[in-house]
Parts: C-alpha cells; sequence; structure tokens
C-alpha cells in the first residue's frame, strides 16, 4: 500500500473519528505518521490495548447492533444466537436483546473453530 496523493484535512478528521473509538489517543498527525511509517516498511508493531482502551458493553444490543460492531450480517448474529454463541434477553412476547457479556466474549475471543 503506498499512498499516492496528498490526504485532504477532511479525509484525516473524518478518518480519526471513525477511529478514535478504537484507538482513542489517535490525531490527524499520528495518522499521517503511522501512514508514513508503514509506507516505509518501519511500521512498529502494535503495542497490547490497554484494558481502558477495550471497547465496554453495558447495555443489551439489537441484533442489528451487534451486526454493525462485527461487520456481519444479521443471519449470522442469529445463527450465533441460535447456536448459543450469543445469549438472548427476551423483552417481550417477540422482542429480543443480546446480553452484552457474550458480546464482549465474542470480541475478545471470536468464534469457535466447529
Amino acid at each position: 500500500m503506498r499512498i499516492t496523493q496528498t490526504i485532504t484535512p477532511a479525509v484525516l478528521q473524518a478518518a480519526t473519528a471513525m477511529l478514535s473509538p478504537y484507538v482513542p489517543e489517535i490525531s490527524p498527525a499520528g495518522l499521517v505518521e503511522a501512514l508514513k511509517a508503514y509506507n516505509a516498511g518501519s511500521a512498529p508493531a502494535p503495542a497490547p490495548a490497554p484494558a481502558a482502551c477495550a471497547p465496554r458493553f453495558t447495555k443489551p444490543m439489537t441484533r442489528q447492533e451487534v451486526a454493525a460492531l462485527f461487520g456481519c450480517s444479521l443471519q449470522s448474529v442469529s445463527r450465533w444466537l441460535s447456536a448459543g454463541t450469543l445469549r438472548r434477553i427476551k423483552i417481550g412476547k417477540r422482542a429480543v436483546r443480546i446480553d452484552p457479556a457474550s458480546v464482549a466474549a465474542l470480541a475478545e475471543h471470536g468464534i469457535e473453530a466447529e
């Protein structure tokens, strides 16, 4: 991967805004430095994320929220619910939410190979 054009300030600001939940200390200048280091082939090994930077799952989530978080389809979330990988919380006759602890466990450990 190579940077072929100048990255505009608006693009840098948008990229840092999107990455800030995952890398809270990111800045536009830091992002440019990281990209330049990556292009030069001298990208340092990423430091382990401190526990304070880990995403916090506190409230029950909808299937749509879990799908957006993991970048997968609603069908995948439904399969994980059926398989017991994610725990459902019934909030009504048909309405369910997903237990935040099971979402955190899936985010941390991933899917077990079948």
